[in-house]
């Protein structure tokens, strides 16, 4: 019996909708925490700062998950942890904060087991991949356990990869070496496929563990054709998501304003997703993981919300899912100073900056009109719907009087 041909179209059309993946949905605009260097009350700084941005009204909160966890929420050391899983069970912290009504969670995930030969002699081995799968593994189903029926999205990356990829010799002029490269390869896709793996295996519903690569050397790839992550490693790696830690593009962009940054912007953007593998997740992929602009070098608090507010406006025109400001509290240090360089919505003195200010009066615009579709729909809107209206918000943002607290 043959099947007309439209009855075949649908069917086939029926098993592509069925096969993608749900997207998730993000307010956009939102924060990190990661390298907490001050704090103001006696809880633990990883809870501290999740209320802070909690209360700033973000869905989203991204955290470090990693050995470094003393350095990163001034912990007690623990001999006992020596997995990331290790790290959520026997660190409450950890918990309590992903249990927060956060409706996506980002994560830097490192496995303690990972001597990061891949990057420092361009070598995997076979035992060291199985490893680094197994602990990924492991973590991916506690999370969709935990976590089933909870409506949550988490991500699961790494920080800026490209300085990974370099040795961590913090040149941005240099090219990988190609073991390097071969080797990085495969330890993107070892961890890929511990999440994939995961999800297939673990009986889930309405959470969702993506995986996401981080890169931040785009400008020297796109102008000079210079190797790079997203050249050179990003099409031959299945990932969810790419991050784009932008300082490379956002900063110099702010500073040009108008169409000009604007289209430089859009340019790295299109650049990184022209090189991203397709994907079983509909939409946009590419997103900021950091962007900012530290006092330091701008000098003033009301240059350094204006800049935010472009990238901001940008960032939202062109789609991404996510643009998230670096930081919370500032984690970095003058060392001729001692000062903090200002990479911050809150100051080590407590003060709330006017870039928190417009953070704020974004998320609050943002929850009202997100709930308010809800209420007329009966569902949340598509993440390209709110943006597109989310964009037109900034620019009234953007002229505001700097407010202080009464």
């Amino acid at each position: 019996m043959k099947f007309p041909a439209l009855l075949v179209a649908l069917v086939t059309l029926s098993l592509a909708l069925h096969a993608e993946r749900s997207a998730p949905f993000s307010l956009s605009v939102g924060t990190q925490s990661v390298g907490v260097r001050y704090q103001f009350t006696e809880d633990c700084a990883l809870v501290e700062s999740a209320e802070q941005i909690a209360a700033l009204g973000s869905d989203t909160l991204k955290i470090a998950f990693t050995p470094k966890y003393v350095d990163d929420y001034r912990m007690e050391a623990d001999s006992e942890i020596q997995s990331i899983l290790d790290l959520a069970q026997k660190k409450s912290s950890y918990l309590e904060v992903m249990d927060m009504p956060f409706r996506n969670i980002m994560l830097w995930v490192y496995p303690f087991c990972d001597s990061n030969d891949a990057f420092y002699k361009g070598v995997l081995t076979e035992e060291e991949s199985q490893a680094i799968y197994g602990e990924i593994y492991e973590f991916t189903a506690f999370l969709l356990e935990r976590y089933s029926g909870s409506g949550k999205s988490f991500f699961l990356g790494n920080w800026e990869g490209d300085w990974h990829v370099l040795r961590e010799i913090y040149d941005y002029n240099l090219e990988p070496e190609p073991e390097t490269i071969a080797a990085s390869i495969e330890w993107f896709k070892i961890r890929e496929k511990a999440v994939a793996d995961a999800r297939r295996d673990v009986a889930h519903e309405d959470v969702e563990v993506y995986y996401y690569i981080e890169l931040n050397h785009v400008a020297k790839s796109m102008d000079d054709n210079k190797k790079s992550i997203v050249n050179s490693i990003l099409p031959h790696i299945k990932t969810d998501y790419v991050s784009w830690s932008s300082y490379d593009v956002t900063k110099p962009a702010a500073l040009l304003g108008g169409e000009q940054g604007r289209d430089r912007v859009f340019q790295a953007l299109d650049y990184i997703e022209a090189h991203l593998p397709e994907s079983d997740v509909p939409g946009k992929r590419v997103f900021i993981g950091e962007y900012g602009f530290e006092l330091a070098s701008f000098k003033d608090a009301e240059s350094q919300r204006k800049y935010t507010a472009a990238i901001m406006k940008w960032c939202l025109e062109w789609g991404c899912p996510f643009v998230l400001y670096w930081e919370l509290y500032c984690n970095e240090i003058e060392p001729a100073t001692g000062e903090h360089r200002g990479y911050w919505l809150i100051d080590d003195n407590g003060d709330r900056q006017p870039v928190w200010f417009l953070h704020k009066e974004f998320l609050t615009k943002a929850n009202a009109f997100v709930e308010q579709y809800q209420q007329e729909h009966g569902k949340l809107p598509r993440q390209a719907t709110y943006n597109a209206v989310a964009a037109t918000w900034i620019e009234d943002f953007a002229t505001y009087d700097i407010r202080t607290e009464d």
